[in-house]
């Protein structure tokens, strides 16, 4: 018996982390997205795109990587617009597979920004501080837990430099970027990793992406993720179904506020003439006009 509970217990845990690992799923919200590159090195096909494009081939020559100018540069600079505020999760590097060109990746900036003036705009998420050749990683991924439009890539050389070893210009050879993560929309940063369909919206937004309002008569502006519906409506709302009976309300709101001038009028009028016969009968009683 004690077995037959342990091996449940595993099972629950296994279909528990399977759920968690469905939902924490995202896409690569960097693919095909609009870049751009401090400078290029003169071929076609080594220009900032092939760094969005989907291919993982690391040869130089198989049209997959972009490459910055080689000689002269102190900087170098490569960066992607996700065209809206992304959540971020993770972010992919993967650099040419020639070993020897470790020396020129090394002491890389990432960045997270939602402007461009400046290649370092924004927050930092992670810099290479490898002290020996060997370790610098030529694919890898860097944990990037922020929200923001812009990722870039950005290295720099000094005189002297950081480390010897240090390739003396500043180059990128990039083959792909991929930026794991979610529009912003979705609540919690959640979406399906091949369509990029948010799980859940913030309240008041529905759809597949989270971009569309909901129904201005929906009770607590709350309406169904898939369809718009409201959850709960509002009878008293100024539009939508229920619009006929607001506005009866309000004008039954009017009508009174209106009586209740009137009255609070007539009873003063009322009081005040009353006063005044008052006043004008003990005036003429003591006149001795009454016995």
């Amino acid at each position: 018996m004690a077995t037959g509970k342990v091996i449940w217990g595993r099972g629950v845990i296994l279909i528990l982390f399977i759920v968690y690992q469905g939902i924490r799923s995202e896409q690569n919200v960097a693919l095909s997205k609009p870049s751009e590159q401090s400078s290029d090195q003169g071929r076609p096909d080594l220009v900032a795109s092939k760094v969005v494009d989907g291919c993982l081939d690391r040869k130089m020559d198989n049209g997959c990587c972009t490459h910055t100018q080689g000689s002269g540069p102190k900087t170098a600079w490569w960066r992607v617009d996700m065209k809206e505020l992304m959540t971020i999760n993770s972010i992919t590097i993967t650099y040419t597979n020639t070993v020897e060109r470790r020396d020129r990746l090394a002491g890389y900036h990432l960045y997270i920004s939602n402007t461009t003036s400046t290649p370092q705009d924004g927050t930092l998420c992670y810099v290479d501080t490898s002290s020996t050749i060997d370790e610098v990683q030529l694919v890898v991924t860097h944990q990037c837990p922020f929200v923001g439009r812009y990722v870039t890539v950005y290295n720099y050389r000094t005189e002297p430099l950081r480390q010897s070893w240090y390739y003396q210009y500043a180059l990128l050879e990039l083959c792909e970027l991929q930026v794991w993560g979610c529009p912003s929309a979705c609540y919690g940063g959640n979406c399906n990793s091949t369509t990029g369909a948010c799980f859940y919206c913030f309240t008041g937004t529905y759809g597949d992406f989270c971009n569309m309002t909901c129904p201005a008569n929906c009770k607590d502006n709350a309406c169904e993720k898939d369809t718009g519906t409201c959850v709960e409506t509002d009878i008293y709302s100024k539009s939508g179904l229920f619009c006929c009976i607001s506005n009866a309300r309000d004008q039954m709101q009017n009508v009174t506020k209106r009586w209740i001038s009137i009255i609070s009028d007539l009873s003063s009028s009322y009081i005040v003439r009353r006063l005044e016969f008052i006043t004008n009968f003990v005036r003429i009683k003591r006149s001795g006009f009454l016995r």
